[in-house]
């Protein structure tokens, strides 16, 4: 999904699941805090709370807006 499309859909904020390293490792409960941009080679990439660096949008999974979010 590139930049515009996951922000039209998700706003800033949105409580998300994310998997830092990969999908097998773990994930954690989040929530955005940037909008998504295009970087190199068409990939898009957020920042959530919690986590220093871009994370790309395949491995996040926006959750509903009423999602309980770790603290």
């Amino acid at each position: 999904m590139d930049a515009d499309t996951f922000n039209r859909m998700y706003p800033v904020r949105t409580p998300v699941r994310v998997f830092p390293n990969t999908r097998e490792d773990g994930s954690r409960i989040t929530r955005t805090r940037t909008r998504a941009v295009q970087v190199q080679h068409g990939l898009a990439v957020v920042h959530v709370d919690g986590i220093r660096c871009g994370l790309d949008t395949r491995h996040i999974d926006p959750l509903p807006a009423d999602f309980p979010v770790e603290a």
